[in-house]
Order: C-alpha cells, then sequence, then structure tokens
C-alpha cells in the first residue's frame, strides 16, 4: 500500500495491490460490513495494518488488468476529498448511496428484480416453517423448483406489477409435476416501502425459526447477495400472495406436453408465460 499525496496534502488515501486484485482505499471511522459488486470492480470493507495500527478501510478494486486505466478514473473520483472536505464526508457516512448512485449508471441493472425476487422465496419458506412443514430453500442452487418440503414442492414467483399476472417459465422442467409429490407455485405482488420486509430482516426471523445462518450466507451469496450489500436492505411491501396447485388443470408446458413423454429431438429449452388470470388459486 502506497498513500496517494496530492500536492502538499495528505488525502488520506492509498493505492494498493493485493491477491491479484487493485485499487484505492480510504479510512473508515468504525468497523462495518461493506461488500458490493459491479462486474469488473468491488466495494468492500476490510482490516488492515497501517504503520503498526490495524485500520478500517473502505476500499475499491477490480482485477481486470486491461481497463485498469478506465478504472484509474473511477477510482479518482473515490478518493477525491471536495470542497471541505464534503466528498469524502459523505462517502464515509454512507458508502452504499455512493455505490448506489455509480450502479445506476453503470451496472448491476438485473439487482432489483433479484432483490424482490429472492424475498418472495425467504418470506415463503418463512410462512412454511411457521407452518411447521419442513422447508427447504434451494433457488440459489439453480434447481426445477425453489424450495423443497416434505412431500410437497413449491415454485415461486414475484412482481412488482400492481395488476399483471403473468409469470416466465425457464423451462420444461420448472412445473413438471411429479406423480407422487404434489408442485405449488406461489406468486407473491410487492411494492417498495420504507416499511417493509428486506432480505436481512427476513433472515434474522429464519435464523430465530433454527435456520443455520452459514447455510443461509452461503445461498445468499451464490446469487450476489452478499451480507453487507445494499440490495439486502431495500424493503419492499406485501400487497399479495396467492399459491395454485400444479395439476392437470394448470397450462404447462412439460416431456409430458409430446408424444410418449419425449421432448422432440434439437429442443434444447423451452420458455413461456403463464396468466395466472385466468386460474383459481387460494390466498398464502
Amino acid at each position: 500500500m502506497l498513500p496517494v499525496v496530492s500536492g502538499q496534502t495528505d488525502s488520506e488515501a492509498w493505492v494498493f495491490r493485493e491477491d491479484g486484485r487493485f485499487g484505492v482505499a480510504v479510512p473508515l471511522n468504525s468497523p462495518r460490513h461493506v461488500l458490493e459488486f459491479f462486474a469488473g470492480a468491488r466495494l468492500n470493507a476490510v482490516e488492515r495494518d497501517i504503520g503498526g495500527h490495524i485500520r478500517t478501510l473502505l476500499r475499491l478494486d477490480s482485477g481486470q488488468e486491461a481497463l485498469r486505466n478506465e478504472f484509474a478514473v473511477l477510482c479518482a473520483q473515490f478518493i477525491e476529498l471536495g470542497i471541505g472536505r464534503q466528498t469524502r464526508a459523505h462517502l464515509i457516512s454512507d458508502p452504499l448511496a455512493w455505490w448506489d448512485r455509480w450502479r445506476q449508471l453503470l451496472g448491476n441493472t438485473n439487482r432489483d428484480q433479484q432483490t424482490y425476487s429472492t424475498l418472495g422465496e425467504l418470506l415463503t419458506l418463512e410462512r412454511l416453517l411457521s407452518q411447521s412443514i419442513n422447508a427447504k430453500w434451494i433457488g440459489p442452487l439453480k434447481g426445477s423448483v425453489d424450495i423443497e418440503a416434505t412431500g410437497r414442492s413449491y415454485e415461486v414467483k414475484s412482481t412488482l406489477s400492481r395488476y399483471g399476472s403473468v409469470v416466465h417459465i425457464a423451462g420444461q422442467f420448472q412445473l413438471n409435476r411429479s406423480r407422487h409429490n404434489p408442485l405449488y407455485l406461489i406468486h407473491h405482488r410487492f411494492e417498495p416501502s420504507t416499511a417493509g420486509d428486506s432480505i436481512n430482516s427476513v433472515v434474522l426471523r429464519l435464523i430465530d425459526h433454527g435456520l443455520v445462518e452459514e447455510e443461509l450466507e452461503a445461498l445468499l451469496s451464490r446469487i450476489g447477495l452478499h451480507a453487507g450489500g445494499a440490495a439486502r436492505t431495500e424493503t419492499y411491501r406485501q400487497l399479495e400472495s396467492i399459491i395454485y396447485e400444479i395439476d392437470e388443470n394448470f397450462p404447462s408446458i412439460t416431456p409430458s406436453s409430446f408424444r410418449n413423454n419425449i421432448i422432440p429431438a434439437g429442443i434444447v429449452s423451452i420458455e413461456y408465460d403463464v396468466d395466472l388470470s385466468t386460474l383459481q388459486g387460494q390466498p398464502f
């Protein structure tokens, strides 16, 4: 780590290279959990020994050597002090606000959808556990369903649309029901709200239900929702929650839709949309 000096002024910033990554760092006043990603950059809080003292640093880093000159422009803005040190003060007081402004401009356009979709899966898991149903969240493992329970399975879909009820089915196996285990689809309708559920709040409640924190965090990390990320603090209010049984009356395309239960050769994936407003469901 090398200190950044602007003229004769100590900028209270460092450049560094560590474990194949490089970037800049500024001091944080107190330890805190920060971990956010762009496609090619990362913002995180770490502790490092500087001059014999352990200090908490806010670091912006990247591992893309070919784009280091472009990344340097972002780094220069990151360590800027500003008039009266106000720019730095705003960064230190709310690192995630700084990150979110750049995210809106440059990347992670699908993060919001992932946030409320994951929230819907976690709320479903919580509700099943509260009904003494032995359920396990497997959505991040990219299986054909989101939640497995004793003798049944659940696929979870969420939306921010106030009126639309069209869900996207990704693949010919997503609604492929078993002869012995019932399959259900749960549709959540959310709206952004300052007073609602967040991923962090539901995780705490799931831990109270007896789930292992490390296992939950590992699953969330698989889909980019790391502890300390701003997405996990976003709150949504649930407007509606409907459950549908995937039976012979539910429109679906599965291997059984084809002759001899065999998908024609050459077809590798089937995706389609289902309008739930044409179906009869029950409040969940």
